[in-house]
């Protein structure tokens, strides 16, 4: 390895001896053993080699996440589905069960299952109290239809001429008890 004179102070203007004496002043670095590093020529041929194959990962990497995203795709269309699946069946379910209930007609017991589907709790209560108020109006059109009806002037059964009479032999005789008790208090007075 040659030696750098610039770094010589005046090495140029010097006479040989001069020069001579300059230079075995000076300090020469060990030589350094260079077996363990890699020639210029075999890192380039490997760093473009390696910047090819990064290339086609990164290629291979694109057509790879395309795969997953049309596989979530899919997977959400399913999943998608399967949820509006699982919401008419439960939501069948629950009408034939309000159906079943008195009260409930068939709009009214579907609006209330799918407020109890959606969580709209709200709804269910309200749709409860409109069924409860259908159910005491029936209710009291089935006991008014079962109500008997009151006979003519005059007509009337038996049973009901029986208890006429009864009442009113038991109102004469508390109306004569009245008018003795009467009469005796006169008496007095």
């Amino acid at each position: 390895m040659p030696i750098d004179t610039t770094v010589i102070e005046g090495f140029e203007s010097m006479t040989a001896e001069q020069k001579v004496e300059a230079l075995l002043k000076v300090e020469v670095p060990e030589k350094i053993d260079l077996s363990g590093y890699v020639k210029k020529d075999l890192f380039d041929k490997t760093a473009s080699e390696l910047a090819e194959a990064k290339k086609t990962i990164k290629g291979k990497m694109s057509e790879d996440e395309a795969a997953k995203a049309q596989a979530d795709a899919d997977r959400k269309a399913l999943e998608d589905k399967y949820t509006e699946l699982l919401r008419k069946s439960t939501i069948a379910e629950h009408t034939a069960r309000y159906i079943a209930m008195p009260g409930y007609d068939e709009k009214l017991a579907r609006e209330t299952a799918e407020a109890l589907f959606d969580g709209n709790m709200e709804k269910v209560f309200e749709n409860q109290q409109k069924a409860n108020a259908a159910y005491e109006k029936k209710l009291r059109a089935d006991l008014v239809k079962q109500d008997p009806k009151p006979d003519g002037a005059g007509g009337g059964s038996e049973e009901k001429d029986e208890a006429v009479e009864f009442a009113k032999k038991l109102g004469k005789q508390r109306a004569d008890a009245l008018k003795n008790a009467n009469e005796g208090l006169k008496h007095y007075f």
